[in-house]
């Protein structure tokens, strides 16, 4: 993306597709809809961020995607600075399949960063899917940041409209995982699931709760897997 706008690339893939599924058969449009799941897939990448607040897990994640690997017990980034740092497109094992990823950058979450690099992320990305990464610490600071989020969508249409899927992953379940369930975490966030839920209804993307470790591996490729797979422009059946 380039100041907000979509790449050449995009753009000319959806001028194909708007004027294939206009004037063709839908067998056909099947084809072309295959072939555009085919360049976002394995060649320009699957537009997704990752956001959340500070210290859940966001470059950890990020790392875990690009180094392929089962868990990341041996990782201890440094708190991601203002204006965050770019990823550069790359490919990564997701369940059976190889695909190209997308993330744009990989940006903080300190409160002064939600309506900076937060923002600018969501707009000049227009991602397909949204990570949103907590753990089992600072309810009131996790819940602000989700509600951020979700408002953040409600108000920039323009970024949200490719949106289909928006995942809730609450990591370091090797930390909680042995005193509560998954349910009792989510117990503190109600009102926000709720929310989650209703604003996924009306504007047509689905969400999904993971409970992951990024250490031990627990629950993240599932997770990733069903993710990713939502995205893409032609899902398959897992």
């Amino acid at each position: 993306m380039t100041d907000g706008q979509p790449t050449l690339g995009d753009r000319i893939i959806s001028i194909i597709v708007g004027t294939l599924n206009n004037l063709i058969p839908s067998s056909i449009s099947s084809s072309a809809n295959a072939l555009v799941d085919f360049a976002y897939v394995r060649v320009l990448g699957l537009p997704f961020i990752v956001l959340g607040y500070r210290q859940s897990g966001k470059t950890t994640l990020l790392e875990w995607l690009r180094r392929d690997t089962a868990y990341l017990a041996d990782f201890d980034p440094e708190p991601t600075a203002a204006g965050g740092a770019p990823v550069p497109v790359f490919g990564s094992n997701i369940g059976s399949q190889h695909m190209r990823l997308k993330p744009g950058r990989d940006v903080g979450g300190e409160y002064a960063m939600w309506e900076t690099d937060w923002l600018d992320l969501f707009r000049h990305a227009r991602p397909r899917g949204i990570v949103f990464m907590m753990d089992h610490t600072n309810p009131p600071q996790h819940k602000d940041a989700l509600n951020f989020v979700l408002q953040m969508i409600d108000e920039e249409p323009a970024a949200a409209k490719n949106l289909k899927m928006f995942l809730l992953v609450i990591n370091k379940a090797d930390l909680w995982g042995s005193e509560k369930t998954l349910g009792d975490l989510l117990d503190e966030y109600r009102n926000e699931t709720r929310r989650l839920k209703s604003q996924s209804e009306r504007l047509g993307y689905a969400y999904m709760i993971a409970g992951t470790s990024l250490v031990t591996g627990a629950g993240v490729s599932e997770a990733m897997t069903r993710f990713f797979n939502a995205i893409r422009p032609k899902p398959k059946k897992l």
